[in-house]
Order: structure tokens, then sequence, then C-alpha cells
């Protein structure tokens, strides 16, 4: 998000000429709106944490957070040591626009132009406004670039050709609620929420292993409803990073049950898909995807290659291959092996050799998915064990009723942090919403 020259006021009356602009924080549809820095958040005693509009952190969670590593939160941007945006920020701070553009350079050489019939005052106030002004474009809405487009003076028609304001772009602007946090807001490291949400269930969180995966896809393979819910909640409330690849791998399966599940608006869930980067209207994945998002929390390892090979292993072959596995060789059928009598294997991809390693042992991966006896035999005792961190009958109650709840607004299940909430305060200092 840039700061730029907006002409919000263009006129002519015969050859003289009205331009009027102002300074107008906005991002082009295409930038990214307030980048966020590529690094970890450790939470650290002492940690003064501020969070922008759009940002989804349960309040329970957060005290119990504030508790565990000694941090707080503050209502004012400028007393924060770290400062945390979300997914839906833009949406919930900036409004869109169809503006145009023309460069900069135009409007320097209308008012340095003799010819130039303007008033003192107006021809003043442009030439203080682009003194100090960087950047190459000036902004401008739809009719005013109709004026600056569809006149007959020959100033304007001499340095604003036509084709200069033939199309415009999407451009994002602060709503009037939020402007108080510029500028100081673009000098600052922002992180994205993800960096905070890993350790908002504690460290005695759950972890969904592939005994527990086994036993949330029964629940979401049953035909009750209630069972979903529950599944969903278990999900929400696990170790984030320790369950990376069991809770991308129940969103392949289960995604489109997920999406009929109204406990998709609840605010822990709501918050597990923000740290997946998922949207609540679209929360299906693929291979690649889950993958993907192993390798950018950098949980990515041998032994999750091979559980992604035990149940995706024939898939990834029968596609021939995807971004991230590939099909190395390729053998005869067992009726065509049987007439030659060979065991006959034709590699496409040479071996790959590890830089700095001497040796690597090969694990031979199961590439079909369990059997009902490695099944039965993985069941266990974890759900209750997951359950057992959550309050299940007030959960359960609370949960099947947003169930019912079919024609709620969304807002109505919203928790989300919200700094300008009132303030109230524990008997250890913590301020909460």
């Amino acid at each position: 998000m840039k700061k730029y020259l907006f002409i919000y006021d263009a006129a002519t009356d015969g050859n003289e000429i009205i331009i009027k602009v102002q300074p107008l924080y906005c991002a082009w549809g295409g930038d990214e709106f307030l980048p966020v820095v590529d690094k970890e958040y450790i939470p650290n005693k002492g940690d003064k944490l501020y969070f922008l509009p759009g940002v989804n952190i349960p309040r329970v969670k957060l005290k119990d957070l504030s508790l565990e590593y000694g941090i707080k939160t503050v209502r004012n941007i400028e007393d924060a040591t770290h400062v945390f945006r979300g997914k839906n920020t833009r949406d919930k701070i900036v409004s869109s626009h169809w503006y145009y553009k023309i460069p900069t350079s135009a409007l320097r050489a209308i008012i340095e132009d003799s010819e130039c019939n303007m008033d003192d005052y107006y021809k003043e106030n442009l030439r203080e406004a682009l003194e100090h002004y960087t950047e190459d474009i000036v902004i401008v809405n739809y009719a005013d670039a109709s004026v600056l487009r569809n006149n007959n003076v020959p100033v304007l028609r001499r340095h604003i050709q036509a084709s200069m304001l033939g199309s415009s772009n999407t451009y994002y602007t602060i709503d009037d609620d939020h402007k108080d946090l510029f500028p100081d807001i673009l000098s600052l490291e922002l992180y994205d929420e993800s960096k905070l949400l890993k350790y908002i269930n504690g460290n005695d969180a759950a972890t969904i292993d592939e005994s527990m995966f086994l036993q949330i896809s029964d629940m979401f393979e049953s035909s009750d409803r209630d069972n979903h819910i529950l599944a969903m909640e278990i999900m929400a409330n696990c170790n984030y990073m320790e369950s990376l690849l069991f809770i991308e791998m129940l969103f392949e399966r289960y995604a489109y049950k997920m999406s009929e599940c109204h406990t998709k608006n609840h605010v822990n869930f709501k918050s597990l898909l923000s740290f997946l980067g998922k949207n609540k209207n679209y929360m299906s994945t693929s291979i690649d995807e889950m993958t993907t998002s192993l390798i950018n929390k950098e949980v990515f390892d041998l032994d999750k290659v091979n559980l992604i090979m035990k149940y995706y292993g024939k898939e990834i072959a029968e596609k021939g291959g995807t971004q991230y596995f590939e099909v190395k060789s390729v053998t005869l059928s067992e009726e065509a092996a049987k007439l030659l009598n060979t065991n006959y294997v034709h590699e496409i991809i040479p071996d790959f050799i590890p830089e700095g390693v001497e040796q690597v042992e090969i694990q031979e991966p199961t590439v079909y998915p369990v059997n009902e006896a490695e099944h039965e035999e993985l069941l266990g005792e974890d759900i209750e064990t997951a359950l057992s961190r959550i309050e299940r009958n007030q959960l359960k109650s609370e949960l099947i009723a947003i169930e019912e709840e079919l024609s709620a607004p969304q807002g109505s299940l919203d928790e989300e942090s919200n700094n300008n909430q009132i303030e109230e305060k524990d008997d250890n200092g913590f301020e909460w919403f």
C-alpha cells in the first residue's frame, strides 16, 4: 500500500483549468496489501500484541496463551511490539474502486506549460503536492478522468492523450474508520496470524496421529451430523504443527462434509482455516497442496512422505505423477511379465544423488490404504483423550445450536479478536476482550 496523489476534482471553463488533488492511501489490485514479514514469531514474556481487524483468534484461547507465555494485547498500535494481520484484514479495512491513472510527468507538464490557464491558488497547491511526490502515476476517478479525456483545452490535449485513460484498474482504499492506522503502519513489521495460531491451542493440545486420524475419519463417515461437529472441533483444538499432515488429509477426504456443517463458522474452526490459509467457502485440497502446506510450515520430512505414499501412492501412480511426486519406473503387468517370465523394469527418471550424504537408506512405502485389520489395530482411546481437552457437554450443545441456526448471519458466530472491544482485566493483569 502506498500514498498516491488522487485527483478528486477536475473541471474546465473555456480554456481555464481546475485540478484539485489530495493524498490517498491505496493499493493496486495486483499489489500485495500490507505485506507480512517472512519470519517466525516466538512468544516471549513482555510481548505486546496488536491485532488488525480480520484476525481470527478465539478470545478464550488468547487469554490462555497470555497466561502461558506472559504476553498481552494492547489497544493502541503504537504500544505494540508485534502487529498481526489476517487473511480477512483487507476485506475489513478497505473498499475497492475502479480508478484510472495518468503519468505524474503529465501533471507536472501541465502546470509548467506557459499556456496553462489555472488560478494561482490551485496551481500553487499542485506544485506543493508534487514537490516531494515520488510515485510515477496519479490516480483519478471515472468522472474526472472523463473531464481530462474529453475536452478541447489545448494544454490538456497536449499533455494528456486519451490512451492514457483508456482503461481502469481496481484499487483498494482505506475506509474512514481505519485511517488512523496510517501512515505509521506502513513502517511496521506485520506478522501473519498463522505465526501465532500455531501456539494458540497450547503445548498440551492433542496431536492427531494416524490412530486418531482413522477415528476422526470414522466420525465423518457417520451419518450423524453431531459426529461431524465434534470431529471438526477436535481438529480445531489440536496441536496444529504436530498434526498438520493428518489435518490436511482430513480436508482432502472430507472438505465437502465440512462445508455442509455450519461449525465452519465457529471461531475455533475459522482459526484453523486461517492457519492453513484456507477459505471456508472452498476447503478442498490436493496431494500437492497438502505437500506445499508441509513445506511452507517447514515440517516436510521422509516420515510424512512415507505416509503420503501409504495413502496416496496408488493415486499418484495412476495420475502419472504430480508436482512433487513423479513416477520413477514402469514395469509390465502381471500377465505380460508371466508371458516373458521376467521382472522387467524400465527406469524413467535416474536416481537422485543427495548432496553431502554418503548413504541413504531407502524405505519401500506401502502404496495401498490400510486394510480393515490394521484399521482396527490403530483405533484406540485417542478421541476420548482429545475430547478431554474440550468442555464436551457445553461445547456439543453450543455447536449443535450453531448447526440449527441455519439462517443465522455469519457475524453472530464470529468471535474474532478485536482491539476495539470493551476491555476486561483478570487478576493477572491480562487485557482481553
